[in-house]
Parts: structure tokens; C-alpha cells; sequence
């Protein structure tokens, strides 16, 4: 009974849209969840991009019974027949974000519409975009639509913390699914699923000189900011350079941290290789960035990149593969569990190479060590309640200041972090490399335990 009133406003709001075919018959639906639907068109009645998005907006506008309050067009700069538009509107009080793509093409124009519930979880625009890009372009001639359901070989990671479906001609060499994971196509396509960097913002007083360095503005204008600086990184690392064009906005998101920002975006990148070749790519990716500190932030990319004379029809598999990822939970615990054991073992081996060297040191010493324990005794007594007295004064003046320093383990690297939201920063940034991160309260950097 819970379960029917939890999922009762999904399906209210599914009445509330059942079709665009009864405002406009030559719509399809091909696919429907329980926060929206995506619909599909080949019009005959629009010779040009413009002409099909207002004819489009038309068709939205009488199947809610009124006009999107936002409707953001947009042309891909380097193909004028592609392009498509952002909206937000609503139908019977139920707040609904949306997705228009269009291609012109010589037997007719093809339209694809997803919209979905405002409230609706991220991935809900992949589940609905799949078999809805089938409509959302026109492939080169002569070659099939494709429809987001491919065959799908299934991938292990090495290590068993989850598997991921390969189309054909697809592989990866990833060892898990902790840590970013790359899919290489056969024809130059390829998939990032989930990327980290760390980023300082241009107020950052200490830096490394190899920082990457964007003020912490939108997930589009971070890219735009960032991609020179990923150029000369790959540069330097003997691969080719990166030129961005094209950014465009597909929609925003709600990202897991309340400070953060998530957005779908689309774009286009022309590699210059060492060799003097030169090629153009279509991207599309989930980009998301999430404050560390008052000077730093947290860049996360999944993307799905093909040629441009491929992107389109290549989109939909690509979709179908980042959907498949499936976490094995348990394996993943057993891991975290593995490596606080292998933690524990470095720590007891260096406490019994510690106890070794004191004995010794205590077989030379105890006779003065006997003469000595009493006066000893008196002075760490001492020596203990002081320490106590300035760590609960260490407590209180974190608590004044506001902030902690966090350490990466693997860099040596320290940063202050807002107190409020300390452990959940620790806990998201581990959650990619479990037990890199950790927090150091003041009282331990000030005043450790004697």
C-alpha cells in the first residue's frame, strides 16, 4: 500500500500527458516511464531547422493547453540542418522539463520530444533519451536508424565490483568500477564514465603550478575554461590537442550535494593530431561540479563522443552502454572492508618494529629507567592533563573557526574545509577512491595525543 502512494504523483502525472498524438496524430510514442514519455516524427511540413522547432513549439504548446515558459533553441554551428531546444512548462499543476532535437533531411525532417517530471531523478533523460534518439536525427544514407537496443556483451571488472555491457567492436580495459572507467570504440567513438578533476579556483592562495584553474561558475563555462588547459596536459603527455566548439546547454540537473551543479551538455571538439591529422567530434555529457573548499572545487565528467558523420545514429548504443553499469554492492563493501584491513596490518607492523626498537634501547637503559619511574610517572601524569586541557580548547576553536583541514593521502596535499559539510565532502570524494581522503581535526594537528 506505501509503494501505491509514493508512486501515485508519477502517475498523475502521466494521466496528464498521455499523448502527444492527441494534440498531433503523427507523433509516436517510444518509450514511457513512470516521470514521462519520449515521442518521435518524420514532419513533411518544415523545409528548415527553424521552421520544424516553431512548428514543434506549436504542437507542445496545444498538447499542454499552453505555451513552455522557457523555450531555448539552439543550431549545431558546424551542421545547420541539426539542432534542437530546451523547455520547461507545466500540464495541470505538475512542473515538466523537456528536450526537443531535430535534422533536416532530403525525405523529410526528424523530431524527437522527451519530457519529463521537474522533480524527476538525473537519470530518467537517459532511460527516456535511448530509444528516443532513434527519431532525434537522420543518419548518412543508406545506413539504419539506430534504436538504443543493441545486442550487449556483458564486461566483469577484474577485480568484481560490477560489469558493463560492450556493444560490438567495443572494449575497455578497466580493472573497476571505482575508479573512472574508459570504453573505446571501433571508429573513433568513445565513452568516459565518470572522470574526476580537481580544480583551483583563480583566488587560490597555494597552488601547484600544474593545478587545473577555472572560477567556479556553470558546468558549461567550466568546460569552455578548462579544455585549453586539458589540451596542453595531453599535449605534454605525446597526444593530440583539443579545440571546443559549440557548447550548448541541454538542461540542468539536481546534483547530490546542495552546493553543487549538474548539467547536460552537448559539444563539439576538433583533435589535432601529432601527425598533422585532423578530426571533428560530437560529445555529449553529464557534467557536474562540486565545492571542496572556499578555493577549490570537484570537476565530474561522463561522456559519449563519436564523429560527426556517425554521432547520431552511434548516441543511442552509446546511451545503452553507460546505462548498463551495474555496481556489485557487496563485492564493492568487501573491497572498502580489504583495504581498512590492509591499513590495520601496515599499522601493527609498524607498532611491532617499534616495540622491537625499544626494547633494545630499554635493555641498555633499565636500571636508570628504575631509578627514574617514579619521577617518570609524576611528570606524564602531568604532562597527560595538560594535553587533555589543550585538546578539548583545540575542539572548541575548530568550532569557532568553522572549518577542518582535509589530507590527501596520495599527494600529500592538505585543504580547509568547511566544518558543516566535512564529513560529507570526505565521504563523496572516497566513495571514487575509497581511503584516500581523510579528515585531520585541529586538535590533532595542534595537540596529538602523547
Amino acid at each position: 500500500m506505501r509503494r501505491a502512494v509514493l508512486l501515485l504523483p508519477a502517475l498523475l502525472s502521466l494521466w496528464l500527458f498521455p499523448c502527444l498524438a492527441a494534440a498531433a496524430p503523427k507523433y509516436q510514442i517510444v518509450n514511457a516511464t513512470e516521470f514521462g514519455k519520449a515521442f518521435v516524427t518524420q514532419r513533411q511540413d518544415a523545409k528548415s531547422l527553424s521552421a520544424a522547432l516553431r512548428l514543434t513549439l506549436s504542437d507542445i504548446t496545444a498538447y499542454l493547453g499552453s505555451a513552455p515558459s522557457s523555450y531555448r533553441a539552439y543550431s549545431d554551428s558546424r551542421d545547420t540542418t541539426s539542432g534542437g531546444a530546451t523547455f520547461v512548462a507545466s500540464a495541470g499543476g505538475v512542473a515538466l522539463k523537456g528536450l526537443v532535437t531535430c535534422k533536416v533531411g532530403r525525405k523529410g525532417t526528424q523530431v524527437a520530444v522527451v519530457m519529463v517530471r521537474a522533480d524527476a531523478p538525473p537519470e530518467e533523460f537517459g532511460r527516456l533519451l535511448n530509444p528516443a534518439a532513434k527519431g532525434s536525427a537522420a543518419p548518412a544514407e543508406g545506413k539504419a536508424i539506430a534504436t538504443g537496443h543493441a545486442p550487449l556483451r556483458t564486461y566483469a571488472f577484474p577485480d568484481g565490483t560490477g560489469t558493463i555491457g560492450l556493444a560490438e567492436g567495443w572494449s575497455t580495459d578497466a580493472q573497476t568500477c571505482l575508479r573512472p572507467a574508459q570504453l573505446q570504440g571501433p571508429d573513433g567513438e568513445g565513452i568516459a564514465i565518470g572522470a574526476t578533476f580537481s580544480v583551483a579556483t583563480p583566488q587560490a592562495r597555494f597552488r601547484s603550478p600544474a593545478a587545473l584553474v577555472a572560477p567556479f561558475t556553470t558546468p558549461a563555462e567550466v568546460l569552455q575554461a578548462l579544455m585549453p588547459q586539458f589540451s596542453q596536459l595531453s599535449s605534454r603527455q605525446g597526444g593530440p590537442t583539443r579545440e571546443l566548439d559549440s557548447v550548448t546547454t541541454l538542461g540542468d540537473q539536481k546534483p547530490l550535494s546542495g552546493r553543487g551543479k549538474l548539467a547536460v551538455l552537448r559539444w563539439g571538439v576538433t583533435e589535432n593530431g601529432r601527425d598533422g591529422s585532423r578530426a571533428h567530434y560530437k560529445v555529449m555529457g553529464q557534467v557536474g561540479i562540486t565545492p571542496l573548499t572556499a578555493s577549490s572545487f570537484m570537476l565530474r565528467l561522463t561522456t559519449a563522443r563519436a564523429p560527426d558523420a556517425t554521432f547520431e545514429r552511434d548516441l543511442p548504443v552509446m546511451l545503452q552502454m553507460i546505462n548498463s553499469l551495474a555496481m556489485n554492492e557487496a563485492r564493492i563493501r568487501e573491497r572498502g572492508g580489504q583495504a581498512v584491513a590492509a591499513q590495520k596490518r601496515w599499522f601493527q607492523a609498524e607498532q611491532k618494529a617499534h616495540k622491537q626498537q625499544v626494547a633494545a634501547f630499554d635493555a641498555h637503559n633499565r636500571q636508570w629507567e628504575a631509578n627514574e619511574k617514579a619521577f617518570d610517572a609524576r611528570n606524564q601524569q602531568v604532562a597527560d592533563s595538560q594535553n587533555a586541557t589543550a585538546r578539548r580548547d583545540d575542539n572548541f576553536d575548530e568550532l569557532i573557526r568553522g572549518y577542518r583541514t582535509v589530507e590527501d593521502s596520495q599527494t600529500g596535499l592538505k585543504t580547509s574545509v568547511d566544518l558543516g559539510n566535512v564529513d560529507k565532502i570526505v565521504d563523496d570524494l572516497n566513495e571514487h577512491d575509497p581511503g584516500r581522503y581523510r579528515e585531520i581535526p585541529l586538535r590533532d594537528e595542534v595537540d596529538p595525543l602523547r
